[in-house]
C-alpha cells in the first residue's frame, strides 16, 4: 500500500476517469433509445466503482475507505432508475463477494447512494439539474454512505466511526460535487452547441436575408438569403465588404443613411427600401434593422432583417390600378350600382346610384341598413306604396335580395327603374339600377300605335266599320257558336239605293258624307255587345245579329230602313227624293245544315229581291228566289 495522499489521488483519478470516459464517449449513445443509454451508463459507473474498491484508501492500519459511492450516486442521478440500479447492483455484488466484516456494512451504503441518486434524479421532473442540485446530491450521498456503518459491531463503531466518518463524507462530497459538476458542464456545452446547431440551420434556411454589420456598415456575419439577395457568390463572400461593393453608389449610400440613423438613435426601425441591382433590376423591401449590443450595452454593431416584398408591392400596384380602374367604371356608367353584405348593410354604390334616388340620396351611403333606406323612401314620398303596406312591401323586396330577380319599379315622380340583381357568394347582393323611362314612354307610345294600326286593320276608313275580313272573322265566329249552342244567327245585307246616280251628281266628297251618315244609323242599330256591323264593300254594308231569329232581324230591319228614311238627304237621282236603303235578310236558325256562304247566299238574295221589287224595303229569303243573283253592274243601275 501506498501512503494515504497516493491512495487518494489514486481514487480521485479513477473517478476523474470514468467520468471522462462518459464525457468523450456518450455522444455515440445519443442516437440510441434512452434506455440504452442509461443502462450503458450504469455499467461505466459499476465498472467505476468495482475498480474503486479494488484501490481503496487505508486511513490507518485495518481501516480502509473508498470513494464506490460517488460513481453509485452519480449514475442514479444523471443517468435514472435504470443507470442506477445497474451500477448499484454491481457494485453491491462485488462488495458481498469481497466479503470480510464490512460487506454487509458496505452493501447497505451502496443501496442507500443507490437510492438517493436515483431519488434525486426523479425530484428534477425531467428539468436538467443546476449547481445547487448537484451540491446537494454531494451532500445527501455522503450522508447515505454512512448508513452502512450503523449496521457495523458495536466495538468496531467506537474503534472505526470517529476516524472514518469526518473524512469519508469530506472525500465523498467534494468528489460527488467535482464529478457532478463536469457531467453538468458537459451538458451545458452540448446543450449550448445544439443551440448553436439549431440556430445556424435556421438561419441559414430562413428564406429572408439576415445579416449583422459593424459600425462602419462591414458584414460581420450574414446567411445564404443575404447572399442570393446581394447577387454574391455566397455568404462567405459578403464578409468585411459593405453595400457599396454590391449596389449602385446611390442605393448603397440610401442604406447607409438608414443604419445611422438607426445607429445614432439606438432604437430598432422597420422601414421599406426599393433597391437597384447592378444588372438593372429592381426590388423592394421591408427591411428591420436593430442595435447590437454587447454585455455592456454599448451599440458594437447592427442586425438587419430583409424580407423580400417585391412580389407584394407589385400585387399592391395591380390592385390600386383595378382599384382605380373600377371606380372610373362606377363613376361612369350609366347605370347605378349598388352591394349590400349579408347584413343588409351597403358597402358600395356609384353616383348614378344616388342620383336616381334623389330624396335620400344622403341615406344612401356606406354603412346605412337597407331597410332603413326603404323606410326613408316611404316617408319622403320617393316610393309609392299604401301606409299601411310599408312593412310588408320592405319584406318583399329584402326577400329578393338573396335571389336572382329581375323586377321594374315606378317612382313617385313617374320615373321607371329597371332592377337586377344577384346573391353574392358571401351572402350579400349586388343590384344594378337602370333609368328605363324613356324606354316605358316609348313602349307606351307603341302600344298606343299598335292599338291604333290594328284598329286600322280592323276598321274601315271612312265608316269606321268593320272591314270586310273582321266581318268575315265576326261571321264564322258567330256562325259557330250558333250551330255549337243550337241558336238562330241573322244576317243583313244594306244597300244604299241609287247611290251611283247620288255620286255622279253631288260628287264624291257629298258621297263619303252619305256613306259615314248611313253607317252612324247603322251603328246605332248594331247596339249589342255580340252584334257586328261592316262595310262589306262600297256602298254595301251587313250587320251579324247573333241569337237573332227572322222575325227579330225583320224588326231591327225595318228600324235601320226608318232611320235612314229620318235623315232626310235629298237624292235627286231617285224617284224617292231622299236616301233610303234596302236591306236583305238571311237567317240560320242553328240546326239547318247549311254553311256560312249559304247563309250570306240567302241574304244576298233576299236583298236582290228587296231591290226588285221597288227599294227602300226589306226582303227575307225564301226558297223560290232562288234564281241566279244579277250582276253587279245590273244591280248598281
Amino acid at each position: 500500500m501506498g501512503s494515504p495522499w497516493s491512495e487518494l489521488l489514486a481514487n480521485l483519478a479513477v473517478v476523474a476517469m470514468f467520468v471522462s470516459v462518459w464525457i468523450h464517449t456518450h455522444v455515440w449513445l445519443d442516437r440510441r433509445p434512452a434506455a440504452v443509454k442509461a443502462a450503458a451508463f450504469g455499467l461505466l459507473m459499476g465498472a467505476g466503482a468495482v475498480i474503486l474498491m479494488l484501490t481503496p484508501m487505508q486511513l490507518q492500519p485495518g481501516v480502509f475507505i473508498d470513494l464506490r459511492a460517488t460513481m453509485v450516486g452519480l449514475a442514479g442521478f444523471f443517468g435514472g432508475p435504470v443507470a442506477g440500479i445497474i451500477a448499484g447492483v454491481m457494485a453491491g455484488a462485488f462488495r458481498v463477494f469481497e466479503g470480510g466484516i464490512g460487506a454487509f456494512a458496505g452493501a447497505v451504503g451502496i443501496a442507500a447512494t443507490m437510492l438517493v441518486g436515483i431519488a434525486g434524479n426523479l425530484a428534477l421532473r425531467g428539468r436538467a439539474p443546476a449547481m445547487r442540485d448537484i451540491m446537494i446530491l454531494g451532500a445527501a450521498t455522503a450522508c447515505g454512505s454512512l448508513l452502512g456503518l450503523s449496521v457495523l459491531p458495536r466495538s468496531v463503531i467506537e474503534t472505526v466511526l470517529p476516524k472514518v466518518v469526518f473524512p469519508s463524507t469530506l472525500l465523498i462530497f467534494v468528489s460527488v460535487a467535482m464529478s457532478g459538476l463536469a457531467i453538468y458542464q458537459e451538458r451545458r456545452r452540448l446543450e449550448a452547441l445544439q443551440s448553436r446547431r439549431i440556430f445556424k440551420a435556421v438561419v441559414e434556411t430562413l428564406p429572408d436575408c439576415l445579416n449583422v454589420k459593424d459600425l462602419e456598415g462591414r458584414f460581420i456575419a450574414a446567411n445564404p438569403a443575404t447572399a442570393e439577395l446581394m447577387q454574391a457568390a455566397n455568404a462567405k463572400a459578403l464578409i468585411g465588404k459593405t453595400d457599396f461593393d454590391f449596389f449602385p453608389s446611390e442605393t448603397a449610400q440610401e442604406f447607409r443613411e438608414d443604419e445611422l440613423a438607426v445607429l445614432t438613435s439606438g432604437v430598432s426601425s422597420t422601414i421599406e427600401q426599393r433597391l437597384h441591382h447592378e444588372d438593372g433590376t429592381d426590388a423592394w423591401l421591408a427591411t428591420l434593422k436593430a442595435p447590437f449590443r454587447d454585455r455592456t450595452g454599448a451599440v458594437i454593431g447592427l442586425i438587419t432583417h430583409n424580407r423580400d416584398i417585391t412580389q407584394r408591392k407589385q400585387l399592391e400596384t395591380e390592385l390600386a390600378e383595378s382599384q382605380a380602374r373600377l371606380g372610373d367604371a362606377l363613376t361612369h356608367m350609366a347605370d347605378g350600382l349598388v352591394m349590400f353584405d349579408p347584413d343588409d348593410r351597403l358597402v358600395l354604390c356609384n353616383a348614378q346610384y344616388r342620383a336616381l334616388f334623389p330624396k335620400t340620396a344622403d341615406l344612401r351611403v356606406p354603412g346605412a341598413h337597407h331597410r332603413d333606406i326603404l323606410r326613408a323612401s316611404v316617408a319622403r314620398g320617393e316610393s309609392v306604396t299604401p301606409p299601411d303596406e310599408v312593412e310588408a312591401w320592405i319584406a318583399d323586396i329584402m326577400a329578393l335580395q338573396t335571389l336572382s330577380s329581375h323586377r321594374q319599379v315606378q317612382l313617385a315622380d313617374g320615373r321607371w327603374l329597371d332592377v337586377r340583381t344577384r346573391p353574392t357568394g358571401d351572402g350579400g347582393s349586388l343590384s344594378v339600377f337602370s333609368d328605363i323611362t324613356e324606354a316605358k314612354q316609348v313602349e307606351a307610345e307603341l302600344l298606343a300605335a299598335n292599338e291604333k294600326l290594328n284598329l286600322l286593320a280592323h276598321r274601315d276608313g271612312l265608316t269606321e266599320l268593320l272591314t270586310r275580313r273582321a266581318f268575315d272573322d265576326a261571321l264564322a265566329r258567330e256562325f259557330a257558336r250558333g250551330r255549337r249552342n243550337i241558336t238562330p244567327l241573322s244576317l243583313l245585307i244594306i244597300d244604299v239605293d241609287w247611290f251611283k246616280r247620288f255620286n255622279d251628281h253631288y260628287g264624291h266628297p257629298a258621297g263619303d258624307d252619305c256613306l259615314r251618315a248611313v253607317s252612324r244609323c247603322i251603328e246605332m242599330t248594331a247596339r249589342r255587345p255580340a252584334d257586328a256591323a261592316a262595310r262589306y264593300g262600297g256602298e254595301e254594308f251587313a250587320i251579324v245579329l247573333p241569337e237573332t231569329d227572322a222575325r227579330g232581324a225583320f224588326v231591327i230591319a225595318e228600324t235601320l230602313r226608318g232611320k235612314v228614311r229620318d235623315l232626310g238627304l235629298a237624292h235627286a237621282g231617285s224617284e224617292k227624293g231622299i236616301v233610303t236603303v234596302s236591306i236583305g235578310v238571311g237567317t240560320f236558325d242553328g240546326s239547318a245544315a247549311i254553311e256560312i256562304a249559304d247563309l250570306l247566299r240567302r241574304a244576298d238574295e233576299a236583298l236582290y229581291g228587296a231591290k226588285a221589287a221597288g227599294r227602300d224595303r226589306v226582303h227575307g229569303w225564301r226558297p223560290h228566289l232562288s234564281e241566279p243573283r244579277p250582276t253587279a253592274s245590273r244591280r248598281k243601275a
